[in-house]
């Protein structure tokens, strides 16, 4: 099949593959139009806004989760234990706090920026784009573990921040692990950062802008201040592996004009992981 643009629009041609890809929308969208011509800065204020409005609304979900459960076990612990050992105590059921905060900080925005957005893409009739966002899931995890190889031999294997609290997760709740790395964390993020960032970008003319700009978001929200005994290099090791499958998963997006691609794309990419690790153990 053809590459679609993703900005590729006619008056007379409504977007292939029939109903809305929004979550819970079921209705058939109108015909989409030629987006108007609009000032270069116009996606990046757009951008600016969901960006800083999403970090303030993870902030106070992470809060509001989080908070009782350092409480409760601080409450249950002797006089003097360390807040590292609280955290470590905790931290499968923080590991799910976090997702969930994550996931209701994206459902927000979609909510209140995202689903309002005018525009359509075109998009990719549903079951090839699945197929083919499945086989690209794969393919990124492949590209991956590439990147490691390739750093294991300079002496900098990945270390990512989230790999603890999910082998911590997996220890506790094995089930409940594979629900939130291959379900919900993916849902969450696909919905943020292509569905409602990228999308923003791709439907004002720059989808490649928008596509290193998100890219570059996911990457540090996942790694952010999160060096620890890391060198430098390393820590910007696993910035590129995040940077790259940010790309990859956003390309999906931009290829099929299709949120349930990514999603099974990124799905894909941390079931083969996981798949990867459970044998490897």
């Amino acid at each position: 099949m053809p590459c679609v643009s993703p900005t590729s629009t006619s008056e007379d041609r409504p977007p292939v593959g029939g109903v809305s890809d929004n979550p819970g929308d079921s209705s058939t969208p109108a015909a989409a139009a030629t987006p108007a011509a609009m000032p270069a800065w116009r996606p990046w204020l757009g951008f600016t806004l969901d960006a800083v409005l999403s970090m303030l609304f993870l902030v106070i979900a992470s809060v509001l989760l989080i908070t009782p459960l350092v409480i409760a076990e601080s409450a249950g612990s002797p006089r003097g234990t360390s807040p590292d050992a609280l955290m470590q105590a905790i931290l499968p059921e923080v590991t799910v706090a976090a997702i969930v905060a994550m996931l209701l900080a994206a459902v927000a925005i979609w909510a209140l920026r995202g689903r309002g957005m005018s525009g359509e893409l075109a998009r990719m009739p549903l079951r090839p784009a699945l197929a083919w966002s499945v086989i690209a899931g794969i393919g990124i995890q492949a590209l991956v573990l590439a990147i490691d190889a390739g750093l294991r031999s300079i002496e900098a294997p990945l270390s990512p921040s989230n790999a603890e609290p999910i082998q911590a997760l997996a220890r506790q709740w094995p089930w409940l692990t594979w629900v939130m790395v291959v379900a919900v964390g993916p849902f969450a993020e696909e919905l943020l950062f292509r569905h409602v960032l990228l999308r923003r970008f791709a439907l004002a003319g720059r989808a490649l802008a928008g596509l290193v700009a998100t890219s570059a978001i996911f990457a540090l929200l996942h790694e952010l201040g999160q060096t620890g005994d890391r060198s430098l290099g390393a820590w910007l090791g696993i910035l590129s592996v995040y940077l790259v499958m940010g790309m990859g998963f956003g390309l999906v997006y931009l290829r099929t004009g299709r949120f349930w691609a990514a999603f099974a794309a990124h799905a894909a990419c941390n079931a083969t992981a996981m798949s990867l690790a459970a044998f490897s153990t």
